[in-house]
C-alpha cells in the first residue's frame, strides 16, 4: 500500500501523517507500532517514528499478513469474553495498561491471541476503543475493523455505550446518589446505587457499589468516591493520608457493558462477575466486627448475601 506525500504546508511527523492517510492502522498508537514492527517504509527506507515528511516522500505500508505476532508474557492470561470479526471484549487484568508506548499492554497481549479478521478493513491489529485504569480490572472493547473502531469512537462520544463498575468503598453510603463534581473543567457524572454493607473494625463500614458512568473521564470513578469521603478500597493515589488496604490492588472492576453492534447493528450485553476478592473482603471485614460485638456481649451483625443483588 503506497502514499505520494502532497499538499504539506509545512513539515508534518510521519505518524501524524499515516494515522489519517492510512485508515486500516486505526490510530497514531497503532501507527508506531507499526513502524516498530518495520513494516512502514520511506522513500524505500525503514521509517522512524521521528521522521519528518516532506512533499514528494513516498510512504509504504507492508501487511503482515500471517505472520506470528511476539507473544506477550503476562503473569495473568487475558480471558476473551466476547469475539466475533469486528471486534472483541477482554477483561483486563489489574496491573497492565490498555495501551501505550510499552510492551506489556491489553492490545499487544490480545494481538497475541485474536482470530484475524477477513473483513477488507481488517486492522493489522485490535485497536481499543477506550481505555480503563492500570489498576483497574474489566471489560474493554477493542476493534478488529476500521469500521468498527468509527463507530464505536463516535457511539463513545455521544454516551451510547452503557458501562457500570462494581467497588468497595470506604464508609457507609446513601442507598442511591448521583455525584456531579467537575473534574478539570468539564462535567463529570457519577450515578451509584449500593449493593451490601458491613460494618468493619477499621473503618467503621464497608459499601459495595454499583457505580453508572454518564460520562468517562480520566479516574473520574476515583475522583468523584474520593471527594465523598467515600474512598476505593486500596487506591492509595487518592488516599492523601488516609489507610487504606494495601497489597491487595484497587478493588474497582468494570464488570458491564451495554451496546449496540457497531457493525451488525445487534444489541450486545455483556457482564462478569467482580473478583473473588471482593466478597472475601466484605465477609472478613464484617466478620471481624461480628467477633468484636461478640466479645463485648453486644448483638452480632449478619453478613451481606452477595447472591441477593445483581451486579
Amino acid at each position: 500500500m503506497l502514499v505520494k506525500v502532497k499538499s504539506l504546508k509545512q513539515r508534518t511527523r510521519i505518524t501524524d501523517y499515516c494515522e489519517i492517510h492510512f485508515p486500516i492502522l486505526g490510530s497514531r498508537s497503532a501507527v508506531k507500532k507499526a513502524i516498530a514492527k518495520g513494516l512502514v517504509f520511506l522513500n524505500n527506507r525503514r521509517a522512524k517514528d521521528t521522521d519528518l515528511l516532506n512533499n514528494g516522500d513516498v510512504i509504504k505500508l507492508k501487511r503482515p499478513g500471517k505472520q506470528k505476532v511476539k507473544k506477550i508474557d503476562l503473569a495473568t492470561p487475558i480471558p476473551i469474553i466476547y469475539e466475533d470479526e469486528y471486534i472483541i471484549v477482554a477483561n483486563k487484568p489489574a496491573g497492565i495498561a490498555v495501551n501505550g508506548n510499552r510492551n506489556k499492554t491489553l492490545e499487544n497481549a490480545v494481538a497475541s491471541i485474536f482470530q484475524a479478521s477477513e473483513q477488507a478493513d481488517a486492522l493489522l491489529q485490535p485497536v481499543a476503543a477506550h481505555r480503563i485504569d492500570v489498576p483497574t480490572k474489566g471489560l474493554v472493547i477493542l476493534a478488529k475493523t476500521k469500521k468498527a473502531l468509527i463507530n464505536l469512537n463516535k457511539a463513545f462520544q455521544n454516551h451510547q455505550i452503557k458501562k457500570a463498575y462494581i467497588a468497595i468503598v470506604h464508609g457507609q453510603t446513601p442507598e442511591k446518589g448521583r455525584i456531579e463534581v467537575p473534574i478539570q473543567g468539564k462535567d463529570a457524572i457519577t450515578e451509584y446505587e449500593r449493593l451490601a454493607v458491613v460494618p468493619s473494625k477499621i473503618f467503621q463500614h464497608l459499601s459495595l457499589l454499583r457505580l453508572s458512568l454518564i460520562t468517562g473521564r480520566t479516574h473520574q470513578l476515583r475522583i468523584h468516591l474520593s471527594t465523598q469521603s467515600h474512598l476505593i478500597v486500596g487506591d492509595k493515589e487518592y488516599a492523601k493520608g488516609r489507610r487504606t488496604i494495601l497489597g491487595k490492588g484497587l478493588f474497582l472492576c468494570s464488570c458491564e457493558l451495554a451496546f449496540t453492534h457497531p457493525c451488525l447493528g445487534t444489541p450486545v450485553h455483556l457482564k462478569i462477575d467482580p473478583p473473588v476478592r471482593f466478597k472475601r473482603l466484605m465477609e472478613r471485614e464484617g466478620g471481624r466486627f461480628s467477633k468484636t460485638r461478640s466479645t463485648s456481649n453486644s448483638t452480632s451483625t449478619s453478613k451481606p448475601n452477595f447472591k441477593s443483588r445483581r451486579y
